[in-house]
């Protein structure tokens, strides 16, 4: 059943109006029909089911048939810091996260960052985090924070259980298959990952200095784009995220 967003306020008397951008698609793209059913999300934990009742020319309005707790919502906060990737990569990173259940990314900017972090690419970052969204059925999308300076990240890991720092050179025991039981524990976890290149030497000792879970993928060195996914992936499997 097609998926839309709509704003907590377009709810009213148990009817709820579609509009802007999802009502071209609900119109113009897939071309429903009175009667028609669809499930409306607000980001609030639950999918409204509904039936189209009329069709405006700049709104649809569809009636609430019933309300259900949304299943595919992440059970715990998994937050991603990493270096922006070049090109269509972080594209990639955005709508693969929201798949697998991160909560939010706060892309930065450090020494071996090539790409920079605009306005104009939060807002196509957002629309790629909605498109995921429907299409993995969470009813919340994955949250884009503004662009930072690696310098400033301290500012942003409070009350996390654990922090991951992914590190190519951590010591071989600090690998992810001894904190199975820790991750596990665990509500709120924030993973650290560098961008192409990984950190400057500079960086590594400020990050060292952080409370932070320096740990290894293996001997094999990821992508960044790999890394990422191959991290939240597993604490969301360990986690029945």
């Amino acid at each position: 059943m097609r998926r839309f967003f709509i704003e907590k306020e377009n709810i009213l008397n148990q009817t709820v109006k579609i509009a802007g951008e999802e009502f071209n698609h609900l119109s113009k793209v897939l071309r429903l029909k009175e009667g028609g059913e669809i499930i409306c999300i607000v980001g609030d934990g639950f999918n409204y089911h509904c039936q189209i009742v009329g069709i405006d020319k700049k709104e649809a309005q569809a009636k609430i048939l019933n309300k259900t707790k949304n299943l595919s919502d992440p059970k715990i906060i998994i937050d991603v810091f990493q270096g922006i990737p070049k090109g269509e990569k972080i594209n990639f990173v955005v709508q693969k996260l929201t798949e697998l259940g991160a909560n939010n990314v706060t892309f930065f900017e450090s020494d071996f960052t090539i790409a920079k972090g605009n306005t104009d690419k939060l807002i196509k970052l957002n629309r790629i985090a909605k498109e995921a969204c429907k299409q993995c059925r969470r009813s919340k999308p994955l949250e884009l924070k503004p662009f930072i300076r690696l310098k400033n990240i301290e500012n942003f890991l409070n009350e996390y259980d654990m922090i991951l720092y992914l590190y190519e050179n951590a010591d071989e025991n600090n690998n992810i298959s001894n904190l199975v039981e820790s991750i596990r524990n665990c509500k709120k976890v924030a993973v650290v990952v560098g961008a192409e290149g990984g950190f400057s030497l500079k960086e590594n000792v400020f990050l060292g200095k952080l409370n932070l879970t320096q740990i290894s993928l293996g001997e094999r060195i990821l992508r960044t784009e790999t890394a990422c996914i191959a991290v939240v992936g597993f604490i969301s499997l360990l986690t029945n995220n």
